[in-house]
């Protein structure tokens, strides 16, 4: 459970960060979420190589920044709507396909001798398998899309309810479709991910609300 603790802190030092950011750029709110939700959606895909045990499930490390790149494309959705956070998640699938690629490449490109041993290392961390690839890309688009459908169908609810009951659901989708595609279906593993992240969708609320009165000065409204 020290884990999760641990996750819960960082989580929160991160939605911070984000805060002071959008404090710093306030004239563009929307260019620093999109530019966030690129971020961290790259910097989750590099972390997830450490497995960590977080007492109530096994789950990737780059699960906590993962998480606030779902709280990102929740604000985004809910402050700049459907649309804009769809075509975020269009450009960010066409954006992990690049990083995938050039990681690929980068593998492929050959070492020096002296660096041939590290090169191994360093290869299996960065160049993800086809198969690995495809399962995240795969659930990536299926459930931010699921993720974005949700938060904006009902405009009326409060704003949490929406952030959260989306991203329940979508992320039972990303992990389900993710762990089928590259390992099989390990019910034990998928449903150990899925309360890991579960556990962490009430962090939320820091960006969210925090980045309200930001979006407020920009569009003259709140959700």
């Amino acid at each position: 459970m020290l884990a999760l603790f641990m996750a819960w802190g960082y989580g929160t030092a991160l939605y911070l960060f984000y805060l002071l950011l959008l404090r710093l750029w306030r004239e563009r709110v929307d260019a620093v979420l999109v530019g966030l939700f690129f971020g961290t959606l790259t910097a989750a895909q590099f972390i997830a190589n450490k497995l960590v045990d977080y007492g109530v499930g096994v789950a990737p490390a780059g699960t906590v920044i993962f998480m606030t790149n779902v709280a990102v494309l929740d604000s985004m959705a809910i402050y700049f709507g459907r649309r804009f956070a769809l075509r975020a998640v269009r450009l960010g699938f066409f954006f992990q396909a690049a990083v995938a690629f050039a990681a690929w490449s980068a593998s492929t490109l050959p070492p020096p001798a002296w660096f041939a041993e590290r090169a191994a290392v360093v290869d299996s961390v960065i160049a993800p398998s086809a198969r690995i690839a495809i399962a995240s890309l795969t659930a990536y688009i299926l459930s931010s899309t699921v993720d974005v459908y949700i938060v904006t169908k009902w405009p009326w609810l409060h704003v949490l309810l929406r952030a959260y009951g989306s991203s329940v659901v979508a992320q039972v989708v990303d992990t389900a479709v993710f762990i089928s595609l590259a390992f099989g279906p390990e019910l034990e593993i998928i449903w150990g991910q899925i309360l890991v992240k579960w556990l962490q969708i009430p962090l939320e609320a820091l960006l969210i609300y925090g980045a309200r009165r930001y979006v407020a000065a920009l569009t003259n409204k709140n959700p």
